[in-house]
C-alpha cells in the first residue's frame, strides 16, 4: 500500500480540515448566490464575475486541503492552507457587504 509522504494525520486534525472544507464550501457558495441574486436585481453583472472567482480561489482551498489529507504536501503547507481559508472567508465577507449595502 502506498503510505503518506510526511505521515499520517490525527482524527482532530481530519475533523478540522473537514469542517474548515464545509465552512469555506457554504460561505462561497452564499457568496456566488449572493452575486447572481444582486446581478439579476441590479443589472450589474460584474457581481456575477466575482462570486466566480470566489468560487475558483475556493476550489484551490479545497484541493489543497485533500493533498494535505492524502499525505502529498509537507505540514508546513497546513499554515498556509488555514491562511488561505482565512483569506477566501474575509474576501466573501466583503463581497457580501458589496452585494448588499453599497
Amino acid at each position: 500500500m502506498d503510505e503518506p509522504l510526511f505521515g499520517g494525520i490525527s482524527r482532530r486534525e481530519i475533523f478540522i480540515e473537514r469542517f474548515a472544507n464545509a465552512f469555506i464550501i457554504s460561505i462561497t457558495m452564499l457568496t456566488l448566490l449572493a452575486s447572481v441574486v444582486q446581478a439579476a436585481r441590479t443589472g450589474v453583472y460584474v457581481h456575477t464575475l466575482l462570486g466566480l472567482a470566489v468560487c475558483l480561489f475556493s476550489a484551490i482551498e479545497v484541493r489543497l486541503v485533500n493533498w494535505y489529507r492524502v499525505g502529498d504536501l509537507e505540514p508546513s503547507f497546513k499554515y498556509i492552507i488555514f491562511m488561505l481559508g482565512f483569506s477566501i472567508s474575509f474576501l466573501c465577507l466583503v463581497a457580501n457587504m458589496y452585494f448588499f449595502l453599497f
